[in-house]
C-alpha cells in the first residue's frame, strides 16, 4: 500500500526525492518556527537502534534536509503527522 499525505502549502514547502535506498525530504517553513517539531522527530528516531534510519540537516532560514531510509518512510510520514507538519495521512 502507498501512503499519501497532504500539508498546508501556505505554511510549508515540502519536497521529496527518491534516491537509491533513501528518500530525501527538503522542508522549508514559510512562516512558523518548526525547529522543535523537526528536532522531536529526530529524537524519536534516535531512540531506536538503527543509526541510519533518518539523517537530519538543519540549514539557515528554517530549511531542513532529512534523508529517510525507504524502510522507515511510513514511520517518518506518520511522525510528520504527529508533529502537525502534515495535515492528512491516508493509505491508497
Amino acid at each position: 500500500m502507498k501512503i499519501i499525505y497532504s500539508y498546508d502549502e501556505k505554511l510549508l514547502d515540502l519536497n521529496e526525492t527518491a534516491n537509491d535506498d533513501d528518500i530525501e525530504f527538503n522542508i522549508n517553513s514559510l512562516g512558523m518556527d518548526i525547529k522543535q517539531q523537526v528536532y522531536k522527530i529526530r529524537e524519536i528516531f534516535n531512540e531506536n537502534k538503527v543509526l541510519t534510519d533518518i539523517l537530519v540537516y538543519a540549514h539557515t532560514n528554517q530549511r531542513y534536509q532529512i534523508i529517510v531510509r525507504k524502510d522507515f518512510y511510513n514511520d517518518f510520514i506518520i511522525e510528520l503527522f504527529r508533529q502537525q507538519l502534515v495535515t492528512e495521512v491516508k493509505w491508497a
